[in-house]
């Protein structure tokens, strides 16, 4: 054997180029939920990991779906479901690993089954509170005893168990509707009012059970030192109140659970009470007191304001409040 025979290597530039570059047969990117940025399930988490986008929009997106017929929660929870995490398996990765195994249809028939369920006790929920609203929270206590005593003759005989779920939806739809003083009596539907003078106003103000009222009082004669009391009153919904720019606004107002934004002054959240003018004894004025139990109350101060548009409140047709907030700095300055 000739010692001289040359030895042939692999061109080296391939090898770097192959060590630079990615891996053949590397593995596609996968869609996996987070295990560390997570809210509920880590649905968001993974979404946004997997396009390179802030987690945040997509659970507002999936809250907004809420809103809008509940595909985005449908999605969610098929989501959570079938795709698995990124570290141990929890138990929604758990849960579809059986439902994987019974079959995809069946599996998914499982899911329809269930959110169905879920969907009729917020129905029962909605309905106690409902009913709680309209003055019937005699009835609804009746219907929770009685369910109790129904389980309660039931547990000797290990049956009825399927009455649990109903009888605690039922329990918290009247629990907080009663916690939260929901009264719902005054009727159903759009009212919207239009008074000419201040003696067409009812002496008691108003009143809707569920809704969406509207007190335009911008064509009223708001003489000098006239002061206009009103009272109004809404279980659940939206209340307007409209009045010029020149008029001062004073009183109180109470909202249950929503938000009030009363010349221009935004507050929301839970048993939330607000102070307006600052004891102006300016004139014109409207010495408002107002009830809101679940819903939004506006009481606008413009010239312009259109009692149809949905603005000047929290959402995607939010307006600029602040010519409210001027108008009423203006009206209110006894000075």
């Amino acid at each position: 054997m000739n010692d001289d025979t040359p030895i042939i290597e692999p061109p080296q530039g391939n090898q770097a180029g192959s060590e630079q570059g990615e891996p053949q047969g590397s593995e596609p990117r996968r869609l996996l939920r987070s295990s560390n940025d997570r809210v509920l399930a880590g649905v968001a988490g993974g979404l946004g990991r997997y396009f390179g986008i802030d987690p945040v929009v997509f659970r507002i997106g999936f809250a907004l779906s809420l809103f809008l017929g509940g595909l985005g929660a449908l999605a969610y929870l098929l989501l959570a479901v079938f795709v698995p995490t990124d570290g141990d398996p929890d138990r929604t990765q758990r849960l579809g690993g059986r439902l994987q195994a019974m079959g995809f249809w069946r599996g998914l028939g499982l899911v329809a089954i269930a959110l169905l369920v879920l969907s009729g006790l917020f129905v029962i929920a909605g309905a106690g509170a409902f009913a709680v609203g309209l003055g019937w929270g005699v009835p609804v206590a009746i219907a929770i005893i009685a369910i109790g005593a129904l389980l309660a003759l039931a547990a000797f005989r290990g049956g009825a168990r399927w009455l649990i779920p109903p009888a605690v939806a039922l329990a918290i739809g009247g629990g907080v509707a009663a916690a939260s003083d929901l009264d719902l009596r005054g009727g159903v539907g759009e009212r919207e009012y239009h008074p000419l003078s201040a003696s067409s106003i009812p002496a008691d103000g108003y009143r809707l059970g569920v809704g969406r009222l509207v007190v335009d009082l911008r064509d009223l004669d708001w003489g000098k030192r006239r002061v206009l009391p009103l009272s109004v009153s809404l279980g659940m919904g939206q209340a307007s109140v409209f009045v010029p720019e020149r008029v001062c606004v004073t009183g109180s107002t109470h909202t249950g659970v929503g938000e009030s934004l009363v010349a221009g002054e935004r507050n929301g959240g839970f048993d939330v009470n607000h102070t307006a003018g600052g004891g102006s004894s300016a004139a014109p004025r409207l010495d408002i007191d107002a009830s809101i139990d679940v819903g939004q109350l506006r009481v606008i101060n413009s010239d312009t304001a259109d009692v149809d548009d949905p603005g000047y409140g929290s959402g995607p047709f939010d307006e600029d409040a602040a010519p409210q907030r001027a108008a009423e700095a203006k009206a209110c300055a006894t000075g």
